[in-house]
């Protein structure tokens, strides 16, 4: 009994010692500063056609530079934006076979794609 007593005490003085920004949850950014700041989650790059698209991803069979193709998945967010010809096109215009490069993040487990530019058809 002594020992639970003890172990509750521990913890209330423990989180009471503790300061109230580590007590607090971390604020998430906003997708736009999300974006700004890739730096820190690293932009990375993906080129390779089109194998499937829905307007909530895309699936491009390709390659980082120096690495052989496989399957990549990428979610689309709220900042995703398709290029084409030097215009913003909606995600449904992407077809099979489209010729892309995707640049993308990592962020909570999965490669969020930040730009698909679709080259020349």
């Amino acid at each position: 009994m002594r020992g639970a007593i003890a172990g509750v005490l521990a913890l209330t003085l423990a989180f009471y010692a503790m300061p109230a920004t580590a007590q607090q949850p971390e604020a998430k950014p906003s997708p736009a500063a999300a974006r700004k700041d890739t730096s820190k989650i690293g932009l990375r790059s993906v080129t390779g056609s089109v194998k499937t698209a829905t307007e909530k991803g895309l699936v491009v069979v390709g390659h980082e530079q120096g690495q052989k193709d496989k399957e990549w998945a990428f979610a689309f967010d709220g900042t995703t934006q398709v290029d084409a010809d030097g215009m913003t096109r909606p995600a449904t215009e992407l077809r099979e076979g489209d010729a892309v490069t995707v640049s993308y993040t990592s962020r909570d487990g999965k490669m969020i794609a930040q730009n698909v530019k679709i080259k020349a058809r």
